[in-house]
């Protein structure tokens, strides 16, 4: 994995401003701004997602609104220079994981919390992948599904594990 990284590290170099750019589009479908309508997964959301919400409220100077729809709220449709600045802001081997994580866990706001250690991995994937633990603990497993939630958690501890390590 840490050859992998390291090619994307370079790669994502050359390319700062095309990668920053899909983050920020990609930012206004951010999964912790969309909210289940059920009252026990929404319970678990607030639990999970709120805090990164208040944290990244303050970091971003965004109001960052949430629904139980599925449409982007107005609000959220323009987020501002902050997440940029933030984003921009991050070194490469900080990007790189960032990028990949947002990827992962369909969320630029959880990855910022990942990549600043508000959350490890283990936290990242419970808040990324909320909905689908909550469908196999009320429906049962299915195991193409866990093999693929074992595989983002793999990842996002290796990713945890790169962001940490000294870069040579």
């Amino acid at each position: 994995m840490n050859n992998f990284l390291q090619n994307a590290e370079r790669t994502l170099a050359e390319n700062r401003k095309e990668v920053i750019d899909k983050l920020m589009k990609f930012a206004v479908t951010d999964c912790i701004l969309f909210w289940s309508p059920n009252p026990d997964l929404a319970k678990r959301q607030e639990e999970l997602w709120l805090p990164i919400l208040i944290w990244a409220r303050k970091i971003f100077d965004e109001p960052l609104v949430t629904t139980a729809g599925l449409s982007v709220m107005p609000e959220n449709m323009t987020l501002g220079e902050k997440l940029r600045s933030f984003i921009d802001s991050l070194n490469n081997r900080e990007l790189v994981v960032f990028y990949l994580a947002a990827i992962d866990m369909r969320s630029v706001l959880l990855a910022a919390a990942f990549v600043k250690g508000k959350i490890d991995a283990e936290k990242a994937y419970q808040a990324a992948l909320i909905e689908e633990i909550w469908q196999a603990e009320s429906w049962g497993k299915d195991a193409l599904a866990e093999e693929r939630r074992s595989s983002i958690y793999q990842e996002l501890a290796d990713l945890e594990a790169y962001l940490r390590e000294t870069p040579v």
